[in-house]
């Protein structure tokens, strides 16, 4: 059967015309760019706001993943800060054994959610994969990962035009 009959009407001899269809996609990473720049150098950034005395907390706030403007005072964001060498812990963790058809080979998998300390990382929300097999890494079991395990970012290399969240993933510091 060739892909116009399934359009054929049962009671007459319908018109059906293939045509190809493609689409050029153009994604903008708008005001948060230098995130993904980032990752591509093999940095970790993230904005900061500093208006403090406008905050609940009353601390500086981090964004990760960056954010163009601060939710809590409504100022705009245009501090950046390279992340990779603070002190980055796990904030919450969960082992996964299943996940979609992209994922299927990688499992089972530690999806990990970051701390980084000295700011207040309520509106830090960088989910990330947290590898504990890599080669000339610190490589522990699954069961060993812990809520306040100290990790370091690691970086695929890619193509600038092919950089997304996955270039990021996280290694262990410490057994």
């Amino acid at each position: 059967m060739i892909i116009s009959e399934q359009y054929r009407s049962k009671n007459k001899d319908a018109l059906v015309q293939e045509q190809p269809y493609n689409i050029l996609y153009k994604h903008s990473f708008g005001e948060v760019s230098r995130y993904f720049k980032g990752l591509h150098e093999h940095k970790l950034m993230g904005t900061i706001c500093r208006n403090k005395e406008h905050h609940k907390n009353k601390q500086d706030i981090l964004f990760l993943p960056p954010r163009a403007d601060c939710p809590e005072c409504m100022r705009e964001l245009d501090e950046w800060v390279e992340l990779q060498d603070m002190d980055i812990r796990i904030y919450t963790f969960t082992n996964m054994y299943f996940a979609g058809e992209s994922f299927l080979d990688k499992l089972p998998l530690t999806l990990i959610n970051i701390d980084v300390k000295g700011f207040d990382n309520s509106y830090s929300k960088l989910i990330s994969i947290l590898v504990t097999d890599e080669k000339g890494e610190i490589n522990i079991d699954k069961k060993d990962v812990r809520i306040g395990m100290k990790i370091k970012p690691k970086f695929k290399d890619v193509p600038l035009e092919k950089v997304d969240a996955s270039t990021l993933y996280f290694v262990p510091l410490e057994k």
